[in-house]
């Protein structure tokens, strides 16, 4: 079975395919004697501008490399699961059964695990004996010859801006690829066509939004939507604000006049009900990394979409963009995390109330990392009383402290890089008394944590000084 590799941008973006249905399930099997005693975690996105993942299952290989998995889905869903440096796609569709086909077993060095930049690669899943009409066979076969295309006339459509050459491709693709009766798969090609005519003008002009978005609900999660979508409406409230649009568009945003701008798109830019709140959830997204925009204002505006009488799925659309722009940020609770000290009992941030906690995220084996540890070693001596360090191992198999290291030295089940966003050592946060995180990320021993911690407990001082001084006037 061949393996195909998607590679234009679609892939990259690509979400999962929704339809409505009645929930049915859907039986993935298949025999991979490379992958025996593996598991490997088969997810979707809840939807493509939180891209918050979903879940629904492990692939578990037995000693023979056999699988098994069942899950229940309601609509045609795009699947993803990252193993091995493989990012394996396949569309599954509700009552249907895939056998399954996976690419070569391949084992990544320990650079390649620990380099933040190494991308997975896209690859689809092979399936054995596919119905002509499976939408994988379709789509896979429709992108590789939109990619020919694509770069066979690449300077003429993306630098020259040919709009005949334009509409050739797509009469070529069109014979090549008559209607058929997959609303879904009809779908997807005219989405990958516009992204075609998006090229000429870069979706600027209005008959371009006519003709794709004003007019037309979103199609949340067909990813050729998705990618269009994601290209005409990139940080849209900067665009509104630069341009001759109403001049009270920022302060709107600025004042969290959610209702105000949400009338605004409707009734000014003409886009309908549910277009108008797609586009205002993923533009408070794109907005909160933007400097021209009161941060407390967008979460405040995220808040408010579920009293805005919003539907359920924008409500928690909203709900997870908040928790991602707020994740592990100062002042919030920080992630869990399983820890257990070099004896095998359990850490935890609660066994110290009223301290400050500084979590270390280190590897002992690296120079750098050790470094770090020794200076810890003299910041610990002098904040013995105030702070306790939890050092987290990256790996922790037959370690032992014999530098004389300073603090707790632990082992974690979960993924560093998953929790707390981890991906170079050593990596450090402070929790205060309060147990919300403080500094996040907080400086590394050599970097300025002596410094750092100097001026919170001067400030802590203050506080203290202040508060008994007050006691004794009353």
């Amino acid at each position: 079975m061949n393996f195909k590799i998607m590679k234009t941008a679609f892939v990259i973006l690509c979400l999962f395919i929704a339809g409505n249905g009645i929930a049915a399930t859907v039986k993935i099997t298949g025999k991979a004697a490379e992958y025996a005693q593996n598991s490997i975690e088969l997810n979707k996105f809840h939807d493509n501008i939180s891209e918050e993942t979903i879940k629904l299952g492990d692939i578990r290989f037995n000693s023979e490399g056999v699988f098994e998995l069942e899950v229940e889905l309601a609509e045609t869903t795009f699947c993803f699961a990252d193993f091995d440096g493989y990012h394996g796609m396949i569309y599954l569709e509700p009552g249907k059964s895939y056998q399954l086909v996976f690419p070569p077993k391949r084992k990544l060095t320990d650079a390649q695990k620990r380099n933040p930049f190494t991308k997975p690669d896209p690859v689809w899943f092979g399936i054995i004996n596919p119905d002509d009409n499976d939408l994988n066979v379709l789509i896979q076969q429709f992108e590789t010859a939109y990619a020919k295309y694509e770069n066979q006339f690449f300077d003429q459509i993306f630098i020259n801006k040919s709009g005949a050459l334009v509409d050739s491709v797509k009469m070529m693709l069109g014979r090549e690829f008559p209607k058929t009766g997959i609303q879904l798969f009809e779908s997807h090609k005219m989405f990958r066509n516009a992204n075609l005519e998006f090229a000429l003008h870069q979706g600027k002009a209005d008959i371009f939004k006519e003709s794709y978005f004003r007019k037309t609900k979103p199609v949340y999660n067909l990813a050729a939507y998705s990618n269009l979508f994601n290209q005409v409406f990139p940080d849209y409230f900067s665009f509104l604000d630069n341009s001759s649009h109403d001049r009270e568009i920022r302060n709107m945003i600025n004042t969290a006049k959610l209702q105000q701008l949400d009338d605004y798109f409707q009734k000014k830019l003409l886009f309908n009900r549910e277009l108008a709140h797609w586009i205002l959830l993923k533009s408070l997204k794109d907005a909160y990394y933007n400097k021209n925009f009161n941060k407390a204002a967008i979460l405040k505006m995220l808040d408010q979409v579920k009293i805005a009488g919003w539907s359920s799925y924008e409500q928690r659309t909203a709900q997870l963009i908040r928790a991602k722009l707020t994740y592990l940020t100062s002042g919030t609770t920080p992630p869990k995390i399983n820890l257990k000290d070099l004896a095998g009992r359990t850490v935890r941030f609660s066994d110290y109330p009223g301290t400050y906690i500084y979590l270390h995220f280190t590897d002992p084996k690296n120079t750098v990392c050790r470094q770090h540890l020794d200076v810890l070693k003299k910041i610990a001596v002098q904040y013995k009383e105030k702070l306790i360090i939890i050092n987290v191992l990256r790996e922790g198999a037959g370690f032992k402290n014999e530098s004389g290291w300073a603090g707790i030295f632990a082992t974690t089940d979960n993924n560093p890089e998953l929790t707390y966003k981890v991906k170079t050592y050593p990596n450090s946060f402070l929790i205060g008394k309060d147990g919300k995180l403080l500094l996040s990320p907080a400086p590394n021993p050599i970097d300025g944590l002596d410094r750092q911690l100097g001026q919170i407990l001067k400030s802590d001082h203050f506080k203290e000084m202040k508060k008994t001084s007050g006691q004794n006037v009353r």
